[in-house]
């Protein structure tokens, strides 16, 4: 019964493309086992329209380089039914969820980020790089 109501807790209300780019080319080649994802997750709230957002964000580079290959951010927002009674906050009014609403979302977020990042990099030198499965996964 718990599984049902968990499936119900949110859905997914819209995704979008906040950002991308790609450096142009090195003249030194480099290996793609050698790059390394950064991955960064936000959440941000929205009370009143009930709104969960989650940004997504990947840096790729060289490893032991500073500089980036390329860097993409996704927002994914969830609807959330029942956002009183699931989503509690602090007493400095942060919003506290709960850990398998905050798992769900962000496998969610993650996968959906990696299949716009596959598609961005189509034709270019980056091409066929898919970002890995995470443990949450």
């Amino acid at each position: 019964m718990d599984e049902i109501r968990q499936e119900k807790a949110f859905k997914i209300q819209g995704i979008e493309l906040v950002s991308f780019s790609i450096q142009p080319q090195q003249a030194t080649a480099f290996h793609k086992d050698a790059l390394e994802f950064n991955i960064q997750q936000e959440q941000k709230t929205n009370a009143e329209k009930r709104l969960l957002i989650v940004f997504t964000t990947v840096t790729i580079k060289e490893a032991g380089k500073n500089s980036f290959l390329a860097n993409l951010q996704v927002a994914c927002g969830f609807g959330v039914p029942s956002f009183e009674s699931l989503i509690k906050s602090d007493k400095k009014g942060n919003f506290i969820l709960p850990h398998d609403l905050n798992i769900a979302i962000s496998g969610i977020a993650i996968a959906t980020t990696r299949g716009i990042l596959y598609a961005q990099l189509r034709g270019s030198y980056l091409q066929n790089l898919i970002l890995p499965l995470l443990p949450i996964e």
